[in-house]
């Protein structure tokens, strides 16, 4: 959308309810017959706005030999 700093999302699941399990048991001693439909029927509507710009050096380390070489003293044995 405007500036691409926002956007929008629709999402359909399993419209038609298609998700069904079935299941037939039998012994001697019993028969089963199992049916499940799950009902996960959803729809969805996301939005989304990025307020600025994303500053990559905030995620970024510094690394320096001092650092460095205090991680490997402690795992030498």
């Amino acid at each position: 959308l405007k500036n691409d700093a926002a956007s929008i999302t629709f999402s359909v699941n399993d419209i038609f309810k298609t998700r069904r399990s079935e299941q037939y048991s039998f012994s001697e001693y019993f028969v089963q017959n199992y049916s499940r439909i799950r009902d996960p029927q959803m729809f969805r509507l996301n939005f989304a706005y990025r307020f600025g710009k994303l500053d990559m050096s905030l995620f970024k380390r510094k690394n320096t030999k001092s650092d460095m070489s205090g991680a490997t003293d402690g795992m030498q044995q």
